[in-house]
């Protein structure tokens, strides 16, 4: 059964350089996250989470590729700068030192983003927006009005995920202008202030179909949640 049926997602050009979910936001940032949590739920029954996660998937292919494609080159070194007087070890260390540095590179974040074909990102971001869906217990709710907004730092991408109580309710495409919002900010480097001003909007919006009635509690903690 599909748990969420609307998803939004958009890419981040500017968050290449810093992609550790856990150390993006200063403790300061993060309160205000959760300070915009608070206010917007004031508004609405709707259940906001904020999410940031360093990468949506290992991608080791890239890895591997890079490892075999060093081996090769650094073989076909051996080959031209053969010494004939020279020892074994010497002539191996070329098709080594190319599979290392073939990993290293292709490991580092800001060539490693750049590798992954599109279709594997795409994949692998809705994946993880699906799991952390259902991990973090959004299609809890009583009335299915669960929204994550979720950044994927490695792979640059924004999505935004509504329940289905939501989406019987807004109209497709309602999320696209939250999207915006999230990556307009984070391309210009104000990413507290977009989470911020993208989870405000989500409260609008939301309140405007689920209003919040005086009997309503909270059922979803209101702090950014950030992971590998």
């Amino acid at each position: 059964m599909e748990v969420a049926v609307d998803l939004a997602a958009g890419e981040l050009q500017g968050a290449g350089n810093k992609m550790n979910a856990e150390t993006f936001f200063t403790n300061e940032e993060q309160e205000r996250i959760q300070q915009a949590v608070m206010a917007a739920e004031k508004k609405t029954s709707g259940e906001i989470v904020p999410m940031v996660v360093s990468a949506s998937g290992r991608y080791a292919e890239v890895e591997l590729s890079g490892l075999v494609i060093g081996l090769v080159l650094g073989t076909l070194a051996a080959f031209i700068w053969h010494d004939p007087w020279g020892s074994v070890q010497t002539y191996l260390l070329w098709p080594v030192v190319g599979a290392v540095l073939g990993f290293a590179i292709c490991s580092v974040p800001r060539f490693k983003s750049r590798l992954i074909p599109k279709h594997r990102v795409a994949d692998a971001v809705h994946g993880r927006s699906l799991a952390a869906f259902t991990g973090h217990g959004l299609h809890y709710t009583k009335a299915h009005t669960g929204i994550l907004i979720l950044a994927s730092l490695l792979e640059r991408r924004v999505v935004v995920l509504a329940d289905k109580g939501i989406n019987e309710r807004v109209q497709p495409g309602t999320w696209d202008e939250v999207v915006q919002i999230l990556t307009n900010g984070l391309r210009s480097a104000n990413a507290c202030d977009a989470f911020c001003k993208a989870i405000e909007r989500c409260g609008e919006i939301l309140a405007q179909h689920f209003p919040r009635s005086p009997a309503d509690q909270d059922e979803l903690a209101n702090k950014l949640v950030t992971e590998r």
